[in-house]
């Protein structure tokens, strides 16, 4: 392995940019979303709360590789309810190191219209 290939070179994951989150689906499905950079391909884990979130029926944790060690990692919710909200963490780490990130989520009191629900998202760290 040349040292100085850069494409060869190890880094630990590194946020470009931090979570954020989109509707879909009339508010039905709610994306949190962050790309980060990292070589190797990072381990990707994402909480609500102290609650670890798997792949499930309503859950679905994407982690795709768009450029060499450039990733783009997603986290969707299906069938969104008012209990979803609260503090979601991601955390990304491989052999060179960790990062993790925070973002709230908090559903307006506003009445819902159509199954969508008013949110408001903050970053958290």
């Amino acid at each position: 392995m040349d040292d100085e290939d850069p494409f060869n070179a190890v880094m630990a994951p590194s946020f470009l940019h931090k979570p954020t989150l989109r509707q879909e689906d009339d508010g039905n499905r709610l994306v949190f979303e962050c790309q980060m950079t990292s070589h190797p391909r990072p381990d990707i884990t994402w909480f609500r709360g102290d609650v670890e979130l798997k792949d499930d029926h309503r859950t679905s944790i994407k982690v795709v590789e768009i450029e060499p060690r450039k990733y783009h990692v997603s986290l969707e919710l299906n069938d969104v309810i008012e209990t979803d909200g609260g503090l979601y963490k991601v955390f990304a780490k491989n052999k060179e190191g960790k990062v993790d990130s925070s973002i709230n989520l908090n559903f307006s009191r506003r009445k819902r219209t159509r199954g969508s629900f008013l949110w408001e998202s903050g970053e958290t760290k």
